[in-house]
């Protein structure tokens, strides 16, 4: 998290809970990769683990594997000691893709050798503007730093001879969609990161949705996304209702302008939910319209696309589709990725770029690449 006040509010609550507890209590704690591996927050705890994969399918894992630590150094069978490289780098570092995916089967092969008690790699949170944002690489060993720092230096330099390496191929809104529109494999899975809710975009650009209908597309379906009044006037046409919505294009700027259409409602659901591996994830109410040949499903709750559930629960089977658009960076890939032909990003309008370069930072530490071509990648602990 960032808040207002606070560039580093887990190593503040951290802080506090050692405050509190003392000197001799054993502190573990379990972070999203996406977090900022600061010095505060290392230092104050005995063990940090994040987890592996992204898309998160690791969670329940990496907490057994946090207990397990914090009860081995709770009896004494083992010391816990940081090391931190810091890459001096931003990117995205998706472990369904073969680079990333061979960094991590090698990083879970190193654990439990040469004194090695786990390894995480701090992917950082590119939006957030802070001090200490950057990828990170943090290893803990049975009381050995040398061999700490031997691994996390390796490692390190692993990550940024991967620089530039690690994105998926970006299409522009028009020739995403008519790759997609002509693709003679089905479904192509066209995610639309820039509008992702789990980086604190709106999830309601137009965009991608105008394009589609532009060219009249059909077989297509787009979610989640956001727009708890278009949902409420659905629920009172009630299913097979049409009438004209106004919908979309509400939260900022970035949201682009509304969508103006006489739409059909063809689907309803209460207190709806999608899954990420264990993980329930409220969608709220959902509605699901059509317009021409293409679908939209609607939420209350602001959130990115993760499960089939999105879909299924208003009676859309996405396998049967020419077309799924998913506002998601990743997550939806432990889902989506099994059923597409094809998967696709296309880089709109929306407030979540592609190109970090762009971000107006203010605070972020320097040399960063990409934003400095030069940097000195080193252990920082």
């Amino acid at each position: 998290m960032v808040a207002d006040g606070y560039d580093d509010v887990e190593g503040d609550i951290v802080s506090r809970v050692r405050s509190i507890v003392g000197v001799d209590c054993v502190i573990g704690v379990e972070l999203d990769p996406h977090c900022h591996i600061t010095l505060q927050r290392i230092k104050e705890a005995n063990i940090t683990i994040l987890y592996k994969e992204f898309p998160h399918t690791d969670v329940v894992e990496r907490a057994e594997e946090v207990l397990t630590l914090v009860l081995r150094t709770i009896r004494g069978e083992v010391r816990p000691v940081s090391s931190v490289f810091d890459c001096q780098q931003l990117g995205s570092y998706r472990t369904t893709l073969p680079l990333m995916r061979a960094l991590v089967d090698d990083i879970i092969a190193l654990e439990g050798q040469d004194n090695v008690l786990s390894i995480s790699i701090g992917h950082s949170f590119p939006y957030g503007d802070v001090p200490e944002l950057g990828v990170r690489v943090l290893v803990i060993t049975d009381n050995d730093k040398v061999a700490g720092d031997r691994t996390a230096t390796s490692l390190g330099a692993r990550l940024v001879a991967m620089r530039g390496k690690t994105m998926p191929e970006y299409f522009e809104v028009e020739d995403g969609v008519t790759q997609a529109l002509t693709a003679t494999a089905w479904p192509v899975v066209v995610a639309d990161p820039a509008d992702n809710a789990g980086g604190g975009a709106g999830s309601d650009n137009t965009t991608i949705l105008r394009s589609l209908i532009a060219h009249d597309a059909q077989d297509a379906v787009i979610g989640p996304l956001w727009d708890p009044i278009a949902v409420q006037m659905c629920f009172t046409a009630e299913v097979g209702g049409r009438f004209q919505l106004r919908f979309g294009g509400k939260t900022s700027a970035a949201s682009g302008v509304p969508v103006d259409a006489w739409v059909e409602v063809v689907g309803l659901a209460r207190d709806c939910y999608q899954t990420l591996g264990i993980t329930r994830d409220s969608l709220g109410d959902c509605a699901a319209i059509r317009i021409g040949g293409i679908e939209v499903v609607m939420t209350t709750h602001r959130t990115q696309a993760l499960g089939l559930e999105l879909f299924t629960n208003v009676g859309i089977d996405p396998r049967q589709r020419k077309i799924v658009v998913l506002k998601s960076n990743n997550h939806f890939a432990a889902a989506y990725e099994p059923i597409a032909a094809r998967v696709m990003f296309i880089d709109a309008d929306g407030p979540m770029v592609s190109d970090f370069s762009k971000i107006p930072y203010t605070k972020v530490g320097r040399p960063l690449w990409p934003l400095d071509a030069e940097t000195s990648p080193k252990l920082i602990l």
